[in-house]
């Protein structure tokens, strides 16, 4: 049966619209997103299979468009599965503080509230700068390198000319762990140390270096690595 032929206290929509989302299942939000099934199958069927093999939302946010299109579900074509996936995605970044007009970046726990959201979860090593004021307030990020961090790939000219142009007076360093493990690396530590020693010689500080994963962070310097 079609969605639009259930009663209407039943249909996901009309329940959304009179009680909120919090009401509402996985299967009913994504079911939402999804929005029209196919000839047998409604949208909320379509749902409860995707999550049935996936596990979740936050899984399903984790997966790529050819990862999703593998588990070959009827009915799921690419265009749905590219509507689902940036909705997820808008909903990963509206977690985050980047709406606001001014974010200031006081101790680690600041910098991991705001970039958690953004690249927690991902399935590759993200490098971000963060260019601040002179009272730690961002002015601007940008991705450096996405991939395995290698310090022979990180050249500190890619890191301070961003800084130059921006007008930073300082910078905090950004990545995540996919593996979940937050002991630094061997080239997370010589990364740090050479994008120290450059910022010494410009006179644009590195404040920290903060390791994401999905049970914390680790910061430099908390543990007086800067």
């Amino acid at each position: 049966m079609k969605i639009k032929d259930w009663p209407e206290n039943e249909r996901p929509r009309e329940r959304f619209y009179e009680h909120g989302s919090y009401v509402l299942s996985d299967a009913e939000l994504l079911a939402i997103i999804i929005g029209k099934g196919v000839k047998n199958r409604s949208a909320l069927d379509l749902a409860k299979e995707i999550l049935s093999k996936i596990g979740s939302l936050k899984k399903l946010a984790e997966k790529s468009v050819k990862e999703i299109e593998n588990l070959k579900i009827p009915g799921l074509g690419r265009t749905k599965i590219i509507t689902i996936l940036a909705a997820l995605e808008a909903g990963r970044r509206s977690l985050s503080r980047r709406q606001e007009r001014l974010v200031k970046f006081r101790n680690p726990m600041d910098v991991y509230d705001y970039y958690a959201p953004l690249i927690t979860g991902l399935k590759h090593e993200l490098f971000k700068v963060a260019a601040v004021d002179g009272k730690n307030a961002l002015i601007k990020d940008t991705t450096i390198s996405k991939g395995i961090l290698d310090a022979s790939l990180t050249h500190p000219r890619e890191v301070f000319k961003f800084a130059i142009i921006e007008n930073a007076s300082a910078l905090f360093l950004i990545h995540n762990h996919p593996s979940g493990i937050l002991k630094p690396s061997e080239d997370d530590l010589r990364i740090t140390e050479r994008l120290k020693n450059a910022g010494d010689l410009l006179g644009i500080r590195i404040i920290d270096h903060i390791i994401i994963a999905e049970e914390g962070y680790y910061s430099f310097s908390e543990h007086n690595l800067l």
